[in-house]
């Protein structure tokens, strides 16, 4: 796996903005820009998937930020939106301390 250390792609973190439904239930009626940083940007490779048996048509990829204050509040309960799509946050792993956070996340396909 190549090193990606340039961050020069804008992406922003996304959180769910709830309200309760017709059932009375708690749903997700829409998603709220919490912040944006600046990130590397990498997309997952075929012989990566292949290698983790990743089986279904979707887009991965790898962004990396720099750590900051907010980001101890991402999970993966939170989206980003990159490159126009939104995409769901599947890994966050810290990289040196207080360095570089990597996040995993594949491509939500847009809805017709």
């Amino acid at each position: 796996m190549a090193e990606v250390t340039e961050r020069d792609r804008r992406i922003l973190f996304l959180k769910a903005r709830r309200a309760e439904n017709d059932a009375g239930e708690e749903a997700i009626i829409g998603w709220d820009v919490l912040f944006y940083r600046w990130a590397a940007y990498e997309p997952v490779s075929d012989g990566e998937r292949l290698r983790a048996a990743a089986v279904e048509q979707r887009s991965d990829a790898r962004f990396r930020v720099l750590w900051s204050g907010p980001m101890v509040q991402i999970t993966g309960a939170h989206r980003l939106r990159f490159d126009g799509a939104d995409w769901q946050i599947t890994g966050l792993k810290q990289r040196g301390f207080k360095g570089e956070i990597e996040i995993t996340a594949w491509k939500i396909p847009e809805v017709a």
